[in-house]
């Protein structure tokens, strides 16, 4: 079956293409566009900058396991998946980790928007319209801890199992979020 590809599928894919040989932050617009027959232009119609197509790439595999998240995988399954999505293209998200740096990096926008998903989840579960702010930030330290640890993960500073370093984070979990998440 021929499955059609979106512009934002094109673009995703002739950067994973790119990035075989080449450090993510020396690939430009041009040569990303060109690799898959589209123009400069439409790049910028859907993405501001390369990476929030290399946050998008991953995104998009995060947000269909926090679908997941109370209806069939706990917790620390979404983590084991968020690890998967890592393992399964490592060197490309290692040249993403090693190559694309500051405060719009790859790192920076995928825990963000985990950050948003996991308070969006507390929030429609809890019935709340805001997280009390003790939350957020009990939310906002745990991921941004998570996501440091699978970076040095992936970079191979560990070498536990996806199932090892989830278990890890849960009992690393603050206590505020346990009856939240578990």
């Amino acid at each position: 079956m021929i499955i059609q590809q979106t512009t934002k599928d094109l673009l995703a894919e002739s950067l994973r293409e790119l990035t075989e040989f080449k450090a993510v932050d020396k690939i430009t617009i041009k040569e990303l566009t060109q690799n898959c027959g589209l123009t400069s232009p439409t790049f910028y119609n859907h993405f501001h900058d390369k990476y929030e197509l290399m946050a998008w790439i991953y995104n998009q595999e995060v947000e269909a396991s926090i679908a997941k998240l109370g209806r069939g995988d706990s917790f620390e399954d979404v983590i084991c998946k968020w690890m998967k999505i890592v393992l399964k293209d490592k060197n490309f998200y290692m040249n993403l980790l090693k190559n694309a740096v500051g405060q719009n990096s790859f790192r920076y926008a995928t825990n963000d928007h985990a950050i948003n998903l996991i308070v969006e989840w507390i929030k429609t579960r809890q019935n709340m319209d805001e997280l009390p702010a003790e939350l957020y930030f009990c939310v906002k330290f745990f991921l941004r801890g998570v996501s440091e640890l699978v970076n040095d993960w992936c970079l191979g500073y560990s070498e536990y199992t996806p199932r090892e370093m989830a278990k890890f984070f849960i009992s690393a979990m603050p206590a505020p979020l346990k009856p939240l998440l578990l």
